[in-house]
């Protein structure tokens, strides 16, 4: 019996370790008037929509939730993805977006009011 329990014990480390997942497609694209989702017939998250609902599809779109977030002296705030995307929200209402490495080039783009968000320190 405790053979049998030392055999398992040292089989247990030998368990492969699970490869990592691939990363997701990109299904969010950048454009003048918010963001166009991809496959989506055409739909986008459009400017003045609520940061709540913005931030919630975004995370879904994105898999992954913001890694970063700061309120700037205009009260504007700026939630940062790893994938490169920035999304600018005041007074709850998103309000633009700035988009940069790794995933959009560089230097990075941006629309809407980024409230004096820099577009240089994208990422």
């Amino acid at each position: 019996m405790i053979r049998v329990f030392v055999i398992a014990v040292a089989l247990s480390g030998c368990a492969t370790a699970e490869p990592p997942a691939p990363p997701m497609p990109q299904r969010i694209s950048p454009a003048a008037s918010g963001l166009k989702i991809a496959h989506s017939g055409g739909q986008e998250i459009s400017f003045g929509r609520s940061q709540l609902g913005v931030e919630t599809a975004t995370n879904r779109l994105v898999g992954a939730v913001p890694v970063k977030g700061g309120i700037n002296a205009q009260g504007c705030e700026l939630r940062q993805w790893k994938n490169g995307l920035e999304l600018v929200f005041q007074r709850g209402r998103f309000v633009g977006w700035i988009a940069g490495p790794p995933v959009w080039g560089s230097p990075a783009q941006a629309a809407g009011n980024t409230c004096g968000f820099d577009t240089h320190n994208a990422g």
